[in-house]
């Protein structure tokens, strides 16, 4: 295989596993074969994802989790017969690495997809990918920045103003929640986070007792922790990734501020109890669109992940991953069917997602029109205890923000 300064691997996914990856990406940038090549007759989609640097353990999750759902598809005999070859592209999440990493993806490698990219370098490809007419599911970036028309970006994730919403609903409904803080980032995250707390609790006729805003980079929120416990609220919405939200977490903890915690699906991550221990249990729920890892609906997810070395299927990556190939697995089998049974065009795979529903055991009640571009539809709550996540409150559909 040629050298190239962004790592990428082509294999086909029956005999693939985690580790195979990694060694074949090592060996690909050393300029070595990866013993993999698509056929004419495969389908061909793209991972953008971090493979190296900073973030490349959530990178390689992710793949494990489209591997997981791609591995379940060819063991099954393909679409209409035709084998999924994955290609991954490592753009380390880094948004000046990414316009080059969609080009290799789209002009060499010739992918029918792109999926797995996150917020910031979605958005830097998505003037490019709309010109190509390449279809993008991101494994994250629930934000209308990537479905800004014209796109070619379709949302498995709701948006996150929606997830801050569903957890509001929850905390006042079933909690009784009257006191309402909100803490959040200036950023794609952050802001819709905010906007969907604002609306939600207008419709109960409240208002925030605070709106505190801290840094996705800071390393102490001490002071915003503070304003937090001065307003006297007894429930704070945060919602952003371990990393980013602990911040905020610790610093409360630190004063003796222990509200209840209201979050959604990136907070849910094993990453939590490990950094705070059990000092949130029972205090801390989380909106998703996710079926609990153990759950029947989850069942193939669980299986495939497990055959694959490494793959964690209570992690919710690995998962994210497993619905954005889902989903591409939906928009491709219908693109297969109109084209005769034949491979499709990158084109005809993007047309097929105008109108398309899906409705699987893992994503439900999507409906992708081409005006129409966010994610599911419905959500559960899930609560944390002695360090497990459970589920609290089965699907419902998400609040209307009108």
């Amino acid at each position: 295989m040629t050298t190239h300064s962004t790592r990428r691997h082509r294999a086909r996914l029956v005999t693939m596993t985690s580790l195979v990856a990694t060694a074949a990406l090592a060996l690909a940038a050393c300029g070595g074969d990866s013993g993999g090549s698509g056929g004419s007759d495969d389908i061909v989609v793209g991972a953008m994802v971090a493979m190296t640097g900073p973030n490349s353990s959530e990178g390689q999750t992710n793949i494990n989790g489209q591997l997981a759902r791609f591995n379940q598809v060819n063991e099954e005999g393909g679409i209409d017969g035709h084998e999924i070859v994955l290609e991954i592209g490592d753009d380390q999440l880094d948004p000046a690495k990414a316009p080059g990493v969609a080009r290799q993806l789209v002009e060499s490698d010739e992918v029918l997809a792109i999926l797995g990219a996150g917020s910031a370098d979605s958005y830097a490809v998505l003037p490019y990918l709309a010109q190509k007419k390449v279809l993008a599911i991101p494994g994250g970036g629930a934000t209308s920045l990537i479905t800004e028309s014209p796109t070619s970006y379709r949302q498995v994730i709701p948006g996150y103003d929606l997830l801050a919403a569903a957890s509001v609903r929850y905390a006042v409904e079933e909690l009784g929640a009257e006191r309402v803080a909100i803490a959040y980032t200036p950023d794609a995250v952050g802001e819709p986070t905010r906007d969907g707390a604002e609306a939600m609790l207008a419709q109960y006729d409240l208002e925030p007792v605070a709106e505190v805003e801290f840094s996705a980079t800071a390393t102490n929120a001490s002071s915003q922790a503070a304003k937090l416990k001065a307003a006297d609220a007894d429930f704070v919405v945060l919602i952003h990734t371990p990393a980013v939200s602990t911040v905020m977490i610790k610093a409360a903890e630190q004063i003796g501020f222990k509200p209840t915690w209201l979050s959604a699906f990136p907070l849910a991550q094993t990453a939590v109890p490990e950094i705070m221990g059990n000092v949130l249990d029972g205090r801390i729920f989380f909106s998703t669109h996710k079926p609990m890892p153990d759950s029947e609906d989850a069942a193939d997810f669980k299986k495939y992940c497990d055959q694959i070395d490494g793959c964690d299927y209570t992690n919710g990556t690995t998962m994210t991953g497993y619905l954005a190939a889902d989903a591409f697995v939906e928009a491709v089998t219908a693109a297969v069917e109109a084209n005769d049974g034949e491979v499709p065009s990158p084109e005809q795979v993007l047309a097929a997602t105008d109108g398309l529903s899906i409705d699987t055991p893992v994503n439900k009640g999507i409906t992708w029109t081409s005006d129409q571009f966010t994610g599911a539809t419905q959500a559960q709550m899930m609560g944390l205890k002695n360090g497990v996540y459970s589920s609290v409150e089965d699907f419902q559909p998400l609040p209307d923000l009108g």
